[in-house]
């Protein structure tokens, strides 16, 4: 059996003795996207943003630090783990996730836009209570796929509920209606004649 039948041929269906084709020192294409899932579903916990988001992320920083994207992911798993890779490419990828969230536009004000629908307090916390689950959920198994489309779903919902394009000002913008609803329920006095 030659090498090119051997790559063609099912692990299963080799025979135990046949040995296996040399490596060419190349990462696996399972295990480069392994690593790119696990650096997107970090990215989208961290920023918050998109999946998208966090692929352009990664993409942007292999660009300009001319770095593979394997090499980006490891630098965004060392970010999980609170280690640092050498070549200071965790640094390239904190200055590239910090441009990120300082480049976004500043929102208006909801009545400049027009939006006058706002979504219910008690929804709109228990969404954000999903959503901040999932974020850690994402967090405790960076290999799971399953877990960062829940992320991402949870991310676009509560881009619609908001009315925002991007999750991290929909999650800015969340937090500011649950605590401007919590000092509005203080402010309310309370007796007999509310």
């Amino acid at each position: 059996m030659g090498v090119r039948e051997l790559d063609e041929a099912p692990a299963r269906n080799r025979p135990l003795d046949t040995p296996l084709p040399p490596s060419t020192g190349a990462p696996e294409p399972n295990a480069i996207h392994a690593a790119v899932g696990r650096a997107t579903g970090i990215l989208m916990a961290l920023v918050p943003c998109s999946a998208d988001s966090a692929r352009q992320i990664l993409a942007g920083v292999a660009q300009s630090t001319g770095a593979r994207v394997e090499d980006v992911a490891d630098a965004a798993l060392a970010l999980h783990t609170d280690c640092d890779l050498p070549g200071s490419l965790t640094q390239a990828l904190r200055r590239s996730i910090d441009a990120t969230l300082t480049a976004r536009p500043l929102r208006t004000s909801d009545s400049a836009r027009g939006r006058g629908v706002r979504p219910e307090p008690r929804l709109l916390r228990e969404h954000l209570s999903h959503f901040r689950a999932m974020r850690r959920r994402t967090f405790a198994a960076l290999d799971d796929a399953c877990l960062r489309s829940e992320l991402e779903n949870a991310s676009y919902t509560l881009c619609v509920l908001m009315g925002e394009r991007s999750t991290h000002l929909a999650l800015q913008a969340a937090e500011e209606l649950i605590a401007a609803h919590r000092l509005l329920l203080r402010s309310r006095p309370s007796g007999p004649d509310c």
